[in-house]
């Protein structure tokens, strides 16, 4: 096995404070494909931004978010270093929301499981599932 190729650490932290990242709209549709929420996400598409995601950000704009693609398979998450609260939204590969998991506690190890395999999760700040009224079956288009 090949360790993954390590970014500059300014490059990895740069990363999430850059507004610039979150050029991608990602939308949250209803069953008849009306759009319940939009949110402006950074793309975490290689290994140091996937282990750095949000981690030590200290302010996520209300409507922004981060979407971390991933093979096919159970994904597992924690807050290790993540100082602000998040919603987790668990993706699969036909991207329909199939597992949701609300205010995740900064700083905490605890695990945080898809407990299905999933393609993406889309990590938002805490409160906006409930304020946009995100359920599981919805689907997201980006």
């Amino acid at each position: 096995l090949q360790a993954p190729q390590i970014l500059d650490r300014k490059e990895i932290v740069e990363f999430n404070r850059d507004l610039k990242n979150y050029n991608v709209k990602l939308q949250i549709l209803d069953k008849n494909d009306n759009e319940v929420a939009h949110f402006f996400v950074a793309i975490a598409d290689d290994d140091n931004k996937k282990m750095y995601g949000l981690m030590n950000l200290k302010h996520l704009p209300k409507e922004y978010g981060m979407l971390f693609p991933l093979p096919n398979q159970v994904a597992v998450m924690w807050m290790k270093n993540t100082r602000i609260p998040l919603d987790m939204i668990f993706i699969d590969k036909n991207n329909e929301i199939v597992t949701i998991k609300t205010r995740a506690v900064p700083g905490s190890l605890e695990l945080i499981s898809s407990e299905v395999e999933v393609s993406n999760v889309l990590e938002l700040n805490a409160g906006m599932v409930a304020k946009h009224g995100i359920k599981i079956g919805q689907k997201v288009r980006f």
